[in-house]
């Protein structure tokens, strides 16, 4: 009698976990129903708000204007322009700071910048040389003195050697060098002042990045005529970030630049 009753007690619970689990799985597959349902109708929805159209048909599709920086200020101070027609005032005299790495100074407003762009070259394991930064009238006057004289020891006459001079060396009030707002930057394992200088890991990384840290390459290959100086692909100009992106999209030069007609 006793297993008799013990027998329909579990066949009670058996029946009942049978209805429980048949519940529970009714109700998992009416979820997937209900999911399934919304998906096709989230679907449908979306062929319905997007647009169709066929190539032949005009779009609304507008695309970005460039440049996309916006146009500097000209009288932004660190869009000096500075060459032979725009010397510097004799009284002239940045404020500047002397570089850790190298006996030279630069203008202050660009001593930071410059340092991050070196530290980003040198992470990639690249080794600079600047052979050239800030420089008094004095001595833009001397150098330009010493190329005239290396010049006539080829042979020239002094009038071809200070043509000869003008084409790379600026005279004294006309160097961006006075302004502290110039650098000459090198291979360390090239320091030749000449087109091998382009063909080096150095150059052709400053050539891509130098606009991101605020500098533009002064004096491009195909814009002699126009900056009054022969290609130097060592030259680079401080303009600052925002300015140096505007001429990386422009392509300009400050000469290029500063002979737009004002808006």
């Amino acid at each position: 009698m006793q297993t008799s009753t013990k027998r329909r007690k579990t066949r009670r619970k058996t029946q009942r976990h049978g209805t429980l689990f048949a519940l529970l799985l009714f109700l998992a597959l009416l979820c997937v129903a209900a999911g399934a349902v919304q998906s096709v109708q989230r679907a449908k929805e979306k062929e319905t708000q997007a647009p169709s159209f066929s190539p032949s048909e005009p779009t609304d599709i507008v695309l970005p204007s460039f440049p996309l920086a916006a146009v500097p200020d000209r009288k932004d101070p660190l869009l000096l322009l500075v060459n032979r027609d725009n010397p510097l005032p004799a009284d002239y005299a940045p404020e500047l700071t002397r570089l850790s790495d190298w006996d030279l100074s630069v203008a202050t407003v660009l001593y930071d910048d410059l340092c991050a762009m070196l530290s980003a070259g040198r992470a990639e394991g690249l080794r600079f040389q600047i052979c050239s930064a800030y420089r008094t009238r004095d001595e833009q006057q001397a150098l330009f003195d010493e190329d005239v004289a290396r010049y006539m020891q080829q042979g020239m006459t002094e009038a071809e050697a200070i043509a000869a001079t003008d084409r790379y060396t600026m005279r004294p009030g006309c160097s961006e060098h006075e302004s502290g707002l110039a650098v000459d930057i090198v291979s360390l394992d090239n320091q030749l002042l000449d087109a091998s200088q382009e063909q080096t890991a150095e150059t052709q990384w400053l050539h891509e990045h130098c606009w991101e840290y605020g500098f533009i390459l002064r004096y491009p290959s195909d814009k002699g005529e126009l900056t009054g100086i022969a290609y130097e692909a060592w030259h680079y100009r401080y303009v600052g970030r925002e300015a140096a992106r505007y001429f990386h999209e422009t392509g300009m030069t400050l000469e290029e630049f500063f002979a737009q007609p004002q808006s």
